[in-house]
């Protein structure tokens, strides 16, 4: 209670008494207590702005529950521009907090305001970081590998040379093992039922990689506007799911597998579209999605869906279902999805996005049965311009959002 120097003083002993009382109770019930709320206890999750004022925050788990992050910030000496790098930074649990500053690209650029140019990050067997973005400016996705203790990048170089034509959206890398892919949409700008994913693959560690190829069934399109997520499943087998733009208007919600990169048979396979992966629309959705695996070691999807956010189990890919309603009726943007070793799922999204405006950060959180918590925001949470929100489990089996 807020103490008050008018309050009465009968009240006073007699609050205090309750309080001792109280405490008495809970000495005999603690044990009991602990158990329920251990078993009805919930992951806590821990939103905050993304390190050093940075943006368009990207996170990824790693081997042991490790937690990596990769953002851009502008130049400090050049502050009303959108001119700045890419940087990593690890996150230390024993200090709740994140390490030491990395510089990912090796030459300055400027900031896309929009989500779908995101920068993309994965971890390979080893360790080793791999990061592709998109550089509107020269048209051109680059590529930077770190170095096995994750303190260093090597020097930026240029992915796309075959098929360069209509690079206009961010694309994604892949890692397992060795084997790293990067992947993206390419093709002429006006002729979108025509363009196709594109994807060079390593067998190295992103050392050396090989030929650009097309991946995708040509007939299906490929949305010029919208970015994609690349996941190995195996080393020799990658999954995609990036929106098509069949006959120029059916913006579905696509899932192919890839195999046979490294031995030249490569070949590929799509699974079935449902209902809620359907959206028809002559306009660029300006789209995002992400994919992440449960305890299970099984993937799962998040998307949009004609302005709302979808998920998606592959292991049931006949049942994809909406995540949550808006807080009013608006459209739902740029899905993230984490799980933790309990196997609870976050998923976080925004909220009335532009080109500028990050929106308003929404999430809903289900338990490893699948069943949706009562877990609501309790105040409103603005997502930083020019971002969206991130997420990744901690190690203690709480939830990290970034934005």
């Amino acid at each position: 209670m807020r103490y008050n120097p008018t309050y009465p003083a009968r009240s006073v002993v007699k609050t205090l008494a309750m309080i001792k009382n109280f405490f008495i109770i809970c000495y005999y019930l603690l044990p009991s207590l602990a158990i329920a709320l251990s078993a009805a206890g919930q992951a806590e999750v821990l939103i905050h702005r993304t390190p050093d004022d940075g943006l368009q925050p990207r996170l990824i788990q790693g081997a042991g529950g490790a937690v990596h992050l990769l953002y851009f910030k502008k130049r400090l000496d050049r502050p009303a521009a959108r001119e700045g790098n890419l940087y990593y930074r690890s996150y230390l649990p024993e200090q709740n907090r994140f390490g030491a500053t990395v510089k990912v690209s090796s030459q300055a650029f400027n900031l896309q305001t929009v989500a779908i140019s995101r920068a993309a990050m994965a971890i390979d067997g080893a360790g080793r970081l791999h990061v592709m973005w998109y550089v509107a400016e020269e048209e051109q996705y680059f590529y930077a590998r770190s170095n096995l203790e994750r303190t260093q990048f090597e020097f930026q170089h240029a992915l796309a040379s075959t098929f360069r034509d209509g690079l206009d959206a961010g694309g994604d890398v892949a890692a397992m093992g060795s084997s790293v892919a990067v992947v993206w949409g390419a093709g002429a700008l006006s002729r979108e039922a025509e363009r196709t994913m594109v994807a060079r693959f390593s067998a190295d560690g992103g050392a050396s990689f090989g030929e650009e190829l097309r991946i995708s069934d040509s007939q299906l399109g490929a949305c010029a506007c919208c970015s994609m997520a690349a996941e190995f499943f195996s080393p020799d087998s990658l999954t995609v799911a990036y929106r098509s733009a069949v006959e120029g208007s059916g913006r579905h919600m696509q899932v192919l597998t890839a195999a046979g990169m490294f031995d030249h048979s490569l070949s590929w396979q799509y699974r079935s579209v449902g209902a809620l992966q359907e959206w028809e629309a002559t306009y660029c959705p300006l789209s995002t999605n992400d994919i992440a695996y449960d305890r299970s070691a099984q993937p799962w999807l998040v998307f949009e869906t004609m302005g709302r956010v979808v998920q998606m189990s592959f292991g049931e890919p006949t049942k994809p279902s909406r995540v949550g309603e808006p807080f009013t009726e608006t459209r739902q943007k740029n899905p993230a999805v984490a799980f933790n070793h309990q196997g609870d799922r976050l998923i976080a999204w925004g909220e009335s996005v532009s080109h500028s405006r990050g929106g308003r950060l929404n999430l809903r959180i289900y338990t490893a049965g699948g069943v949706e918590t009562d877990y609501r925001l309790a105040e409103q949470v603005q997502i930083a311009n020019f971002s969206f929100p991130a997420v990744a489990a901690l190690p203690d089996g709480n939830f990290l959002v970034l934005h």
